[in-house]
């Protein structure tokens, strides 16, 4: 176990990244100090994040997410107070449900699915009026109900293609709470700049892309990533909680949520939980169990979980409700002995990076190379990074990490192969591959952050190729939507001839994908070099604009 100030600067002269002023400051409204600092992170880090996302559910065709229709049919039914299964209402190949008309006929929206090259304009369009209650089937049926009900409440009083958005930017808004609630937990430590990196580059546009559909994976990835970090903040506090109040929030209602989401999701948190305990103390993790606040958030945390395990073991009795594996996912004839499966995941573990970093729709719009290219690059430095980080000792979470996300996964899926075949799925993995990139970044955090001139042009180098890398994955899928992906370039067909277009057009999304990603940038560029801009030419040009005069000493 390693000690969070074993190799920085003595802990009370310390100030952490978001600039908390002393614990002793007098409260103001009845808000601590601690909770401003961090509600001052949190808000601007789910303004982003929620933006980003949810330009992404606009790009992204209805259904044109993995399994959407199955999940969209059981959030309806939930929100209708449809949660258990009743008898005869389960015949093996999905849980027949009551729900409306449109949303009992949303396979008619897939005929562009699995098809590289088919625009979404094949898809009819949803009316609006359709609303009379008729039988829907869904191979989700036997899921936790917490994620469907929140979602389904819009399907209640809308209806039609808004009333499904609707869904989604629910499901965006719960997933990019949490994401910034796992960001906010970072920066309260001590040395929060390579974490906070590293969960930065963890943001791939999978990531983002994940978060725009209804499915509860993308919630399960979100509040893996928040219980983790929350975690890690907590523990780094132990002995001054005060300072960790977003961290111990984070846990408790994070780890809650995951026992609610999917029946593996508890695996993550326990993977998560070994992992942050490597890079700590024994004493460090006894300290918590002294502290009040700490003990009454666990106790109504251990409602939750118990609630959702409780559910998991209900439903075991409860018959079938898929028999196969999702479409376009191998079953295999024939069988597999687990330990052919284990090592056949073992062999494709890099095969699941590209599905980390990209590939949205049912599986057919892949992130383009050069995007590939440049989060592989950024992944590579990371790994040579904390190689080059002594004592060798503090590099074992990371480590340990590492080998959850080549291990875990074969396991399961090992364990699953003669009744479900091999349907495992690079996103999946998701909450262990985010949680070893942001393990990188605490194994270095106690290195000094590159404050000279030529640290801050590769950070001004790296964040733009970020911003750069991002919109063209983002273009990409919606070429994909728009005109399809041809053998040929046919870039300029998107002007010309568009095959499909979303809310607002495409290129609208684009501008403001784009615009919303550079502030972003801008803001954690400012962040991790106080007093400098990401784009100094242009700030002061916007100064001079302001004030009519140019500002005397600008830095850049």
């Amino acid at each position: 176990m390693i000690h969070a100030t074993e190799a920085g600067r003595p802990a009370q002269t310390e100030v952490d990244g978001a600039g908390t002023p002393p614990a002793g400051r007098v409260r103001k409204y009845g808000i601590s100090s601690t909770t401003r600092s961090g509600l001052r992170f949190f808000l601007p880090a789910f303004g982003l994040l929620s933006m980003l996302i949810t330009l992404w559910i606009l790009a992204t065709p209805l259904m044109a997410y993995p399994d959407e229709p199955a999940h969209t049919i059981k959030a309806a039914a939930v929100a209708r107070g449809q949660i258990f299964p009743g008898p005869g209402e389960s015949y093996g190949h999905g849980v027949h449900v009551q729900v409306p008309s449109y949303i009992a006929n949303l396979q008619s929206q897939m005929c562009f699915a699995f098809k590289m090259q088919e625009p979404a304009g094949c898809a009819p369009s949803i009316p609006l009026d359709d609303n009379y209650l008729t039988i829907g089937v869904t191979s989700a049926g036997l899921y936790n109900p917490m994620y469907y009900w929140l979602v389904g409440l819009p399907s209640l009083f809308m209806s039609g293609a808004p009333a499904l958005f609707a869904m989604r930017i629910v499901s965006g808004l719960l997933s990019a709470a949490f994401y910034a609630a796992g960001f906010t937990a970072l920066s309260r430590l001590r040395h929060p700049k390579w974490p906070l990196i590293g969960a930065a580059i963890a943001t791939t546009p999978m990531v983002l892309f994940l978060a725009s559909g209804i499915n509860p994976n993308s919630l399960e990835v979100a509040a893996s990533m928040a219980a983790f970090c929350g975690l890690v903040s907590v523990l780094e506090n132990a002995r001054r909680l005060d300072r960790a109040l977003p961290g111990i929030l984070a846990v408790g209602i994070s780890a809650a949520t995951l026992a609610n989401t999917r029946n593996v999701s508890l695996l993550w948190l326990l993977c998560g939980v070994i992992v942050a305990g490597l890079f700590f103390r024994w004493a460090d993790i006894a300290a918590l169990f002294r502290n009040k606040l700490v003990l009454a958030v666990t106790a109504l945390t251990t409602v939750g979980v118990v609630l959702g395990v409780a559910w998991n073991f209900l439903m075991l009795r409860a018959p079938a409700s898929a028999g196969e594996a999702p479409a376009g996912i191998s079953n295999v004839d024939g069988e597999v002995r687990p330990y052919n499966a284990f090592l056949t995941m073992m062999d494709r573990s890099f095969d699941f990076v590209g599905q980390y970093i990209g590939v949205a729709g049912w599986l057919d719009a892949p992130m383009p190379q050069g995007v590939m290219m440049f989060w592989n690059m950024l992944l590579i430095g990371l790994v040579l990074m904390v190689l080059l980080v002594r004592p060798y000792r503090l590099q074992a979470g990371f480590w340990v990490a590492l080998a959850f996300l080549a291990v875990v996964p074969a396991v399961l899926q090992a364990a699953l192969v003669n009744t479900t075949g091999f349907i495992w799925q690079g996103r999946y993995s998701l909450p262990l591959f985010i949680i070893a990139l942001i393990s990188a970044g605490l194994a270095m955090r106690f290195r000094p952050f590159p404050q000279r001139p030529q640290g801050r042009t590769i950070a001004r180098i790296v964040l733009l190729g970020a911003c750069v890398a991002q919109t063209y994955g983002f273009l990409n899928v919606l070429r994909r939507y728009v005109v399809g992906l041809q053998p040929w370039g046919n870039w300029q067909t998107m002007f010309t001839v568009p095959g499909w277009q979303p809310p607002l057009t495409w290129e609208v999304l684009t501008v403001l994908f784009t615009a919303v990603l550079l502030v972003a940038a801008s803001a954690f560029f400012s962040y991790l070099h106080p007093g400098h801009t990401l784009l100094p030419r242009l700030s002061r040009r916007l100064a001079t604009l302001r004030t009519g005069r140019r500002p005397g000493g600008a830095r850049g």
